[in-house]
C-alpha cells in the first residue's frame, strides 16, 4: 500500500499525519493531530518494505494488546491501534517532549547515584505493571527510557517502545513463539538466558535494569566490544567487572544490588520486580542519608532536595527531626515547631497511605488486564483457526457442488447418447422377424449397456458429492455457530474491558495523582518544618 493511501486511511480513522519524527529498521514515527480533540499525538507505523513485515506488524499488535487502556505514570500511553488492510500496523501514543537517557549519558557521562537510582525506580515501576499483565519488555535500554521535559517530578521517566514485548501466551501464528526463542533485545543489556535462546520472563528485564544502572553509575555498560556477538558472549560467560573499581564512593547496598541484578543465572537475581523495587527503595534511603552530616555545627541549614524525590524528602525530614532534638534536647519544643513536626509526620503517613492505595489499585487493574490479554490472544487464535476451517469447509462445499455439476453434465451427455441409441432400436420396429439380424440387435445393445453402466457411475459420483456437500454444510453450520460464540465472547470481553478494566485503570490513575498530591503536601510540610526550624534554631543559638 502506498504512503498516500496509508495517510488517507489514517485520516479516515481520525489521525492527520503531519511530519515524520523518527525512522528505524522496523517502524517510523510521525507527529499527528487528532482533529476531534485537537490533541497532538505520535503515530507509529510498521514498515512493510522489510522481509519480516508481518512479524513486525504482529509484534506491534501485541504492544497494542498489552498497552491498551494502561494508564501508568511511567509508561508511554497507548491510545489507539490496529492494522490497515494490506498495509502496516499502526499505534497511536502520547506525544512526549524531552530526550532519552542515552542522550543524557552522551552529554554528561556517569550520573549521580541518587539520580540514577531515582530513574531506575521509575523504570522498575513501569516494568512491574507490564509483568503483572503477563508481558516482558526485553529491550530495557537507555534509548527506551525517556526523560520528560514536563513531568510530574524531577527526571520524570516514561518507559517507551513495547515493540519486542513477549507475552506468556505467545501465539506461533503471530510469530511470538519464534521471536521468543530468537535473540531479541540490545546486546549491551542482554540477559544471558536470552542470548542462549530461553523464553523471556521478568528476570530478563531485571538483568537489563541492573545493566542500565551499571551504565548510569560507571559511565559505560558492563561489557563493551566493537562486535555485538562478542558482547553477547561476554554476558553469557564473563564475570561483570566490579562496579567498585569504576565508582568508589557508593554505599555497599548499591554495589550489592547491581551485582545481584547482573547474576548470570535468573534464579540468583531478585525473584520479581516488586522485590527489586523494595531493594531500590532501601538503596535510595541509604544514598539520601549519606548526603547529610550528623552534627549540628556542620549542617545547621540542610540542603532542600528537588521536588518529586521521595527518599530525599524523607531524609530531610529525619535530619530536621534529629537537629531539632539536638537544639531542644531538654527544653520543650516551641509550639509552631511542634505543630510543624506533627504536620510533617502526618503528611508522610498520608504519602505512605496514598502509595499503598495506588499499589492495590494498580495491581487490580493489571490483574484484570492480564486476564483480558490472555483471553484476547486465545480468542484471536480461535478466530484464525475458525477462519481457516470456514475457508476449508467452504472450499469443500464448492468442490462438491462443482463435482455434482460436472457429473450432471456428463450424465446429460450419456442420456443424449442413450436416447440416440434407443432411437436406433425404435427404427427396428414394425419389421418381420423373417430375415431379422439378431447379431445386429446385440451390437446395438452393447453401447446401451455401457451407457447405463456409465450413468450408474455418475449416479454414484453424484451421491458421494451430495454427501460431501451435506457434510460441508453441516461443518459450515457448526463452524458458524462456533464463530458466533467466539464473537460473543469477544464482545463480552471488550465490554468488560470498557467497563471494569477501564474503571480500574481510571481508579489507579486517580490514585497515582493522589500520591503526587500527597507527596507535594509532604514536601510543603517539610518546607514549613524547615522554616520553623531555621527560625527557632537561629533564635535559640542567638539567645544561647
Amino acid at each position: 500500500m502506498s504512503r498516500v493511501k496509508v495517510h488517507a486511511e489514517l485520516n479516515r480513522l481520525g489521525y492527520l499525519l503531519m511530519s515524520r519524527i523518527g525512522e528505524g529498521a522496523t517502524a517510523e514515527v510521525w507527529d499527528a493531530r487528532h482533529p476531534a480533540t485537537d490533541r497532538i499525538v505520535a503515530v507509529k507505523l510498521s514498515r512493510t518494505d522489510v522481509p519480516e513485515a508481518l512479524v513486525i506488524a504482529a509484534r506491534m499488535q501485541t504492544a497494542w494488546n498489552v498497552g491498551r487502556g494502561l494508564r501508568h505514570p511511567h509508561l508511554v500511553a497507548h491510545l489507539d491501534g490496529g492494522t490497515i488492510e494490506n498495509g502496516p500496523a499502526w499505534l497511536v501514543m502520547e506525544r512526549l517532549v524531552g530526550h532519552d537517557l542515552q542522550q543524557e549519558l552522551d552529554a554528561r557521562g556517569a550520573i549521580e547515584a541518587p539520580r540514577a537510582v531515582h530513574i531506575m525506580q521509575q523504570v522498575t515501576e513501569a516494568l512491574l505493571a507490564l509483568h503483572r499483565r503477563g508481558a516482558t519488555h526485553r529491550d530495557v535500554k537507555p534509548e527506551n527510557i525517556f526523560l520528560c521535559a514536563s513531568g510530574r517530578s524531577a527526571d520524570h521517566v516514561k518507559l517507551i517502545d513495547l515493540g519486542v514485548l513477549s507475552v506468556a501466551t505467545d501465539d506461533p501464528e503471530r510469530a511470538h513463539e519464534d521471536t521468543g526463542r530468537l535473540i531479541m533485545g540490545t546486546p549491551l543489556y542482554l540477559a544471558p538466558e536470552l542470548a542462549r535462546g530461553s523464553r523471556p520472563d521478568p528476570r530478563a528485564d531485571i538483568y537489563a535494569v541492573g545493566a542500565v544502572l551499571y551504565h548510569l553509575l560507571a559511565g559505560r555498560p558492563p561489557f563493551e566490544h566493537d562486535d555485538p556477538t562478542a558482547v553477547v558472549r561476554m554476558h553469557m560467560d564473563n564475570p561483570v567487572p566490579p562496579l567498585e573499581g569504576l565508582r568508589q564512593e557508593l554505599p555497599a547496598t548499591l554495589y550489592d544490588l547491581v551485582g545481584l541484578c547482573l547474576e548470570k543465572a535468573p534464579e540468583d537475581r531478585p525473584p520479581d520486580t516488586q522485590s527489586l523495587l523494595n531493594l531500590l527503595a532501601d538503596v535510595a534511603d541509604d544514598l539520601a542519608a549519606s548526603h547529610h552530616t550528623a552534627t549540628l555545627s556542620e549542617a545547621l541549614v540542610p540542603p532542600v532536595p528537588a521536588s518529586g524525590l521521595p527518599a530525599d524528602w524523607r531524609s530531610l525530614h529525619a535530619l530536621l527531626a534529629r537537629y531539632i532534638g539536638h537544639v531542644w534536647l531538654a527544653a520543650p519544643l516551641p509550639g509552631p515547631l511542634a505543630d510543624a513536626l506533627e504536620w510533617t509526620q502526618d503528611a508522610r503517613l498520608a504519602v505512605e497511605t496514598a502509595q499503598a492505595i495506588y499499589g492495590q489499585r494498580r495491581e487490580r487493574a493489571d490483574t484484570l488486564a492480564r486476564t483480558r490479554i490472555a483471553a484476547q490472544v486465545r480468542l484471536e487464535a480461535q478466530r484464525r483457526d475458525l477462519s481457516r476451517a470456514l475457508g476449508a469447509a467452504a472450499e469443500a462445499q464448492h468442490d462438491a457442488l462443482t463435482e455434482i455439476q460436472v457429473a450432471y453434465d456428463h450424465q446429460a451427455e450419456i442420456d443424449a447418447a442413450y436416447q440416440a441409441l434407443i432411437g436406433e432400436f425404435a427404427s427396428l420396429g414394425q419389421r418381420p422377424l423373417t430375415g431379422f439380424d439378431a447379431h445386429y440387435v446385440e451390437e446395438l445393445r452393447r453401447p446401451i449397456r455401457l451407457a447405463l453402466a456409465e450413468r450408474n457411475d455418475c449416479d454414484s459420483q453424484i451421491a458421494a458429492a451430495r454427501m460431501a456437500e451435506r457434510e460441508a454444510d453441516e461443518q459450515l453450520a457448526m463452524l458458524l455457530a462456533e464463530e458466533l460464540e467466539v464473537e460473543l465472547a469477544w464482545g463480552e470481553m471488550m465490554l468488560r474491558e470498557r467497563d471494569e478494566e477501564r474503571r480500574c485503570e481510571h481508579l489507579a490513575d486517580a490514585a497515582a495523582d493522589a500520591v503526587v498530591t500527597a507527596q507535594r503536601a509532604y514536601e510543603n510540610a517539610c518546607l514549613q518544618l524547615y522554616a520553623e526550624y531555621v527560625d527557632h534554631a537561629t533564635a535559640a543559638l542567638s539567645d544561647g
